[in-house]
């Protein structure tokens, strides 16, 4: 398995692996560090056709995303660690909650549904346009960030990449709702109220179906929910304190 790129923060006996979304790299997660690094050891990986990381090949999955989180954890020698993903990193927290279950403690589900419908993955699909982040001006930011895939203009395929591997025809992000009735972890699901990405129906489904599950919906957020700027603080203080939670039996 393949270790990619990643940066450490902090020294807390706990560690806590955070996953950026699609499109982004570990750097999305830079308005937490500062906060989360104080309690926990940080792992920031560029997640595999990301930023620093490459792929091995051009097909991006969900499946090779979360075997790079594990060669990560293995290489630091880290049995198991607290997951939060955002979106993509998600959807990976996801997958690997449900394969490698004993190589997760707790999970922060962010800005993620646990299917790919018609609908929501049009609105993915939306997210491979490079009109997308041109209309928030992110496109010189993408283009240095994803410059180590293979150049300037790199960030296109990579954005393209992303789509290709929540494709619902295929996916690895496929599962059904009963599968996660047997998580035996406390998990956290974060996500907007306008959000058609992760509609609220599917959220408030996965909410009633997880035996140890919080859920905190953020009105009047879409799939951008400003966890990066004015919400940033709150956000790191809702990790914080879920993660301190003691857990109960009832």
């Amino acid at each position: 398995m393949m270790i990619p790129y990643y940066q450490t923060y902090g020294s807390g006996a706990q560690s806590l692996v955070l996953l950026h979304s699609g499109g982004m790299a570990g750097e999305e997660w830079q308005p937490q560090i500062a906060a989360l690094s104080k309690r926990y050891r940080l792992l920031v990986p560029d997640l595999p056709g990301h930023g620093k990381t490459l792929l091995p090949d051009d097909q991006l999955s969900i499946g090779k995303l979360a075997a790079a989180v594990i060669a990560m954890l293995d290489a630091e020698g880290i049995a198991s660690a607290h997951i939060c993903g955002s979106s993509m990193g998600a959807a990976t927290a996801m997958y690997l909650s449900l394969h490698y279950p004993e190589r997760v403690e707790k999970a922060i589900f962010y800005r993620i549904s646990y299917q790919k419908t018609g609908g929501t993955y049009e609105q993915t699909r939306l997210m491979a346009d490079p009109a997308y982040w041109q209309r928030f001006g992110l496109q010189a930011w993408l283009s240095k960030l994803h410059e180590p895939q293979g150049g300037v203009e790199a960030w296109r395929r990579v954005i393209e990449r992303v789509s290709e591997a929540l494709n619902p025809a295929h996916s690895e992000h496929s599962h059904r709702l009963e599968d996660f009735a047997r998580l035996d972890k406390s998990v956290l699901i974060i996500t907007g109220d306008r959000d058609p990405v992760s509609p609220l129906a599917d959220a408030l489904d996965l909410y009633r179906v997880i035996p140890n599950c919080g859920l905190w919906v953020m009105p009047f957020a879409s799939h951008i929910t400003a966890s990066n700027t004015w919400r940033s603080e709150a956000f790191a203080e809702e990790i914080i304190r879920f993660l301190a939670r003691e857990d109960k039996s009832s």
